[in-house]
């Protein structure tokens, strides 16, 4: 009776509706975009960035607190392209690299930092094929010139490792995060299996 009673007072004082949703601040704090751009290409050794000095994470703020794309370029395209220089690297600044310009000379990474510092996802949502990671971009670029692809990138995609093969070697697998790898060659969730299909389309709750 008395754990009755009390979960009567309970459900009065919480009322039958849900709170009201919170407000969004003038602030932006995060913005949606292509999986390790901010992370591997803006700041990542702390020493760049649009200040002299600034920190890894104050940049990464910064950068995702910028609301007005026209200002992205302005921002944040050269120290893309150093960075990109740097991936460059790991094959010998050979031009391996995704875009990479043929000759190893200045603007040689122009081309990939202008179309990486316009970092959102495009969609196609009158496509249903969805399996090529940032088909969109690939079909701008001539990469994979009409391929169809709706583009962004589903749950199956290990974009992580994509993207660190792509700015390193040019290829869409190759370079791997030390993760466990599934039949596809990808890395492989041991906690949940993934799903474009269906919801929640995302693995267990860990």
């Amino acid at each position: 009776m008395r754990i009755a009673i009390a979960m009567a007072l309970a459900l009065a004082a919480c009322g039958s509706s849900n709170p009201a949703k919170p407000k969004i601040g003038a602030t932006q704090v995060d913005r949606m975009g292509r999986a390790a751009v901010n992370t591997a290409l803006t700041n990542p050794f702390g020493v760049s960035g649009t200040s002299s000095g600034q920190s890894t994470d104050a940049t990464k703020d910064q950068y995702n607190s910028i609301s007005d794309p026209t200002q992205w370029s302005v921002m944040f395209k050269k120290s893309l392209a150093t960075n990109l220089a740097i991936f460059d690297f790991v094959s010998r600044c050979t031009g391996k690299q995704l875009a990479a310009g043929t000759s190893a000379a200045p603007g040689r990474y122009d081309a990939l930092a202008g179309v990486l510092v316009d970092d959102q996802l495009y969609v196609k949502t009158g496509s249903s094929i969805c399996g090529l990671y940032l088909g969109l971009e690939a079909d701008a670029t001539g990469l994979a010139p009409n391929n169809g692809d709706c583009g962004g990138r589903t749950p199956l995609e290990d974009t992580i490792t994509e993207t660190y093969s792509l700015l390193t070697i040019g290829q869409p697998k190759g370079v791997g995060d030390g993760l466990p790898k599934g039949a596809n060659g990808y890395g492989a969730d041991t906690e949940g299996s993934a799903s474009a299909t269906t919801f929640p389309f995302l693995g267990n709750p860990n």
